[in-house]
């Protein structure tokens, strides 16, 4: 029951957060070429920071088994996301369920659940959630091409799979955890604070997405209720489930499930663009779902406490 309080608080501060980048985009202060520079630097400086810090620990088997288990259970938590998103949107002619499917399986690991997982549990909670980025990141560049193309030869770029700036940043963490090397005190104190510019940055991006969707209209739309019942409640749940059978370490399941109760990715929106899919509908997932899970993630975390 603490670590659903600590995270309920946390996501109240996540909220006013994306509130300003909302204001901030509202009144022009911050327009789209800002925020697609932020995103850069999100990206490709701050998210490798993170992960390099919190890869920055005293060998211990324990660490090592805790990261293997939750790189198993995430693989197995998108496995059932990928068969309950074919069960519940199938194929129309309008291609939205193809959003619909990577809407309901993609969470926002990297925005949303990192802050989270550094607030709530530490910088173990980044190192075991780590594995569940990796996860996902290698399955959105792969099937979840597929899911938004449904043409297989476009899923298996090796060079999308490796080449991107979580996974780099995962392996220089492995190397530095695995070889013991400290990073000198003026690299580590940089790497720190670029760290901690993580949170900021990633909900002021996401509140300057949230003006591009016409909220009141999104929220008259009875699927996309049914996109943030999946995404938001039902994979959730089916995650307890699956770590509670698994019984691995309270720890390392609790790291795990915060990214998979996390709302809709954003890249789902930016991959809508990229295949020429609705990218409106696409926002608007992300949207919506960023605003309920405000709820819906503390209340996950306290149906949790009785599995796991």
């Amino acid at each position: 029951m603490e670590l659903a309080l600590t995270v309920a608080i946390q996501v109240l501060i996540i909220f006013i957060l994306i509130s300003i980048g909302f204001i901030l985009t509202k009144s022009n202060k911050l327009n789209e070429n800002g925020v697609k520079q932020l995103t850069d630097i999100l990206l490709i400086i701050v998210t490798p920071c993170v992960i390099i810090q919190a890869y920055q620990k005293e060998f211990d088997v324990n660490y090592l088994k805790g990261l293997f288990m939750a790189a198993i259970a995430s693989a197995i938590i998108h496995i059932i996301a990928v068969i309950v998103s074919y069960i519940f949107f199938k194929k129309e002619e309008s291609l939205r369920y193809r959003v619909s499917r990577f809407s309901s399986i993609c969470s926002n690991c990297g925005f949303m659940a990192i802050p989270l997982l550094s607030a709530a549990l530490g910088s173990d909670g980044v190192f075991y959630g780590s594995s569940y980025l990796v996860i996902f990141t290698l399955f959105y560049w792969t099937f979840g091409v597929y899911i938004c193309t449904e043409d297989i030869k476009k899923c298996l770029s090796l060079k999308s799979i490796l080449i991107n700036p979580g996974v780099i940043g995962v392996i220089i963490g492995l190397v530095l955890f695995f070889t013991q090397i400290k990073l000198p005190y003026v690299l580590s104190e940089s790497v720190s604070f670029m760290a901690s510019l993580n949170t900021p940055l990633a909900m002021l991006i996401l509140g300057s997405y949230l003006v591009k969707v016409d909220v009141k209209k999104a929220f008259k739309n009875t699927a996309m209720y049914f996109v943030c019942f999946v995404r938001l409640i039902l994979i959730p749940l089916l995650a307890v489930f699956i770590l509670s059978l698994l019984k691995i370490d309270p720890g390392v399941s609790k790291a795990v499930l915060i990214c998979a109760a996390c709302p809709v990715a954003t890249v789902t929106s930016l991959f809508a663009t990229k295949y020429d899919l609705d990218s409106v509908y696409a926002s608007e997932t992300v949207a919506i779902s960023t605003i309920i899970s405000i709820l819906t993630i503390p209340l996950i975390i306290i149906i949790s406490t009785y599995f796991i």
